[in-house]
């Protein structure tokens, strides 16, 4: 627990570092434009499905206004419950910028070696991303058989994206450093931490406007856990 702490203090001491803004609006400008061009795209779509057709003009009209705004509505519920996944995959595009700032202030002397570039992110990225929207899809029925019971829908939520997302960010940081077996195994020696990581920004992304920052930030709190747990104990 110690490290989580130390992690999120090194984090908040970078947040306004001219190269950590630089990645971070960066980031935020790539995953917001592309929330935008998918809701334009959409709503072109639309555009192209057949109204209703009524003898009644004042109910043709009311039921297609009901009909645009449902779609309006789908597509931010479905943007609300799928947001990790989906900026996972648009800030894997400066996740080697991310933690190249994070290791050039803290950690110099173990600085990786080489970048995975945005192909080898990008396939990280898309991978954890597709878990996550199948696998949640995948324990829906649990939601439902257990929705009376107190506590236990949302804790399968939590418990489910929180892993999911903590091992996700772990390796695309991971995997600067080692072998994906060899990241496996020391990810399994601190996977209360990296658990902690996930369970953070699982809350954290449920939060509107806060969820945007939270990629970036989850990547630089496992990168300072990867450090301190993979060097600094060495």
């Amino acid at each position: 627990m110690s490290k989580l702490v130390t992690a999120i203090e090194r984090t908040g001491q970078q947040i306004f570092d001219r190269a950590f803004l630089k990645v971070f609006f960066l980031g935020l400008a790539t995953t917001v434009g592309a929330i935008i061009i998918a809701y334009l795209a959409a709503n072109e779509v639309m555009k192209e499905v057949p109204g209703y057709q009524s003898d009644w003009q004042w109910w043709e009209d009311f039921v297609n206004w009901i009909m645009g705004y449902t779609v309006d509505i789908a597509f931010f519920v479905i943007l609300f419950f799928f947001f990790a996944p989906i900026s996972t995959i648009f800030v894997s595009i400066y996740l080697d910028d991310i933690v190249d700032c994070v290791e050039e202030r803290f950690y110099p002397e173990n600085k990786a070696s080489k970048r995975l570039g945005i192909p080898k992110l990008a396939y990280l990225a898309c991978r954890i991303a597709l878990l996550v929207v199948v696998l949640n899809i995948i324990v829906i029925p649990l939601y439902i058989i257990f929705f009376w019971v107190p506590f236990v829908p949302i804790g399968i939520f939590y418990l489910l994206n929180g892993y999911l997302l903590g091992w996700g960010y772990y390796e695309m940081v991971a995997v600067r450093h080692l072998g994906i077996k060899e990241a496996g195994i020391h990810r399994r020696s601190i996977r209360g931490v990296v658990l902690g990581v996930g369970l953070i920004m699982t809350f954290l992304f449920m939060i509107p406007i806060v969820q945007l920052i939270v990629p970036i930030v989850g990547a630089a709190l496992i990168c300072h856990l990867f450090h301190m747990s993979r060097f600094e104990e060495a």
